[in-house]
């Protein structure tokens, strides 16, 4: 697959603006409009063939399927097509300024992720999960890399990408179109069978994503209170996990309760401005 460069065009209408964050290099970009406009962010998936007409068309069809929840999590998708010079997919959706789960997660103080903030960033996940699995999508795939965050006037908001991408490509381009390389730490066990992607793997990958952001607490004051609920979130067999990620929610708002919150150390050279004892 060649690559895009600054200036390039795809579609007959979005111009490379730069690289952008993403699971492998080479695969998302900011792009502007050719005639003038706001950012948006292009995601490319390396395809072994083209699509026939009635693929592509189902293909939009799925990665739609957050368009059609009305859920703010998910950034709505705008455009969609083929681009056979470098044999990729490729959607164009909503730019969201922020960054990834796992680079927001870096460098954190040992006391980890503010309390309030893992508690929105779970509660956003898995209501968004529950409403897709209420209407019968899976995400299948899901990972951090593909969660993004970012600071508004309501707290931190979660965005959610690929949304019925999963699914498509099991069932109807798994002979065509690459299964991603990464993220294979957060997919359930019966996501390898050759079958329709069941909820439970979402609520497997639900209990690893929330472990990441409960493990930011590294001086051992949360030791031994949230590892259980882990465990019956990640269970190998998907009928010992939780029901269902609302199951799962609730049952992790009272592990969370229960977690002593402190107040991030002074950062180097701080002085309090108090008189030092004699």
């Amino acid at each position: 697959m060649s690559a895009l460069t600054t200036g390039d065009v795809i579609g007959g209408k979005w111009r490379i603006v730069r690289l952008a964050l993403g699971d492998e290099p080479g695969s998302e970009f900011r792009v502007e409009p050719t005639g003038g406009g706001t950012a948006r962010r292009l995601t490319l998936w390396r395809a072994l063939r083209a699509p026939v007409p009635d693929e592509l068309e189902r293909f939009e069809q799925a990665v739609r399927a957050g368009d059609r929840l009305g859920v703010a999590t998910f950034p709505p998708v705008e455009d969609v097509g083929f681009d056979a010079a470098r044999e990729a997919l490729w959607l164009v959706r909503e730019w969201r300024h922020g960054e990834s789960l796992p680079s927001a997660l870096g460098g954190l103080h040992p006391v980890g992720l503010d309390l309030p903030i893992l508690h929105s960033l779970a509660e956003q996940l898995a209501r968004a999960l529950a409403t897709a699995h209420a209407a019968g999508v899976v995400h299948g795939r899901l990972r951090p890399s593909r969660l993004f965050v970012a600071p508004s006037p309501q707290g931190m908001r979660l965005s959610m990408l690929d949304l019925g991408l999963e699914s498509f490509r099991r069932e109807r381009g798994h002979d065509w179109l690459k299964s991603p390389q990464l993220g294979e730490d957060y997919v359930a066990p019966e996501s390898e069978r050759p079958s329709a992607l069941p909820s439970s793997a979402d609520v497997f990958s639900f209990g690893l994503i929330v472990r990441d952001m409960l493990a930011t607490r590294r001086d051992g004051a949360w030791k031994g209170l949230w590892e259980h609920w882990v465990e019956r979130a990640t269970e190998a067999a998907p009928g010992s996990r939780f029901g269902c990620v609302t199951e799962a929610l609730r049952a992790l708002r009272p592990v969370l309760k229960s977690l002593p919150s402190l107040p991030p150390p002074p950062p180097p050279n701080y002085e309090s401005g108090q008189p030092e004892p004699h």
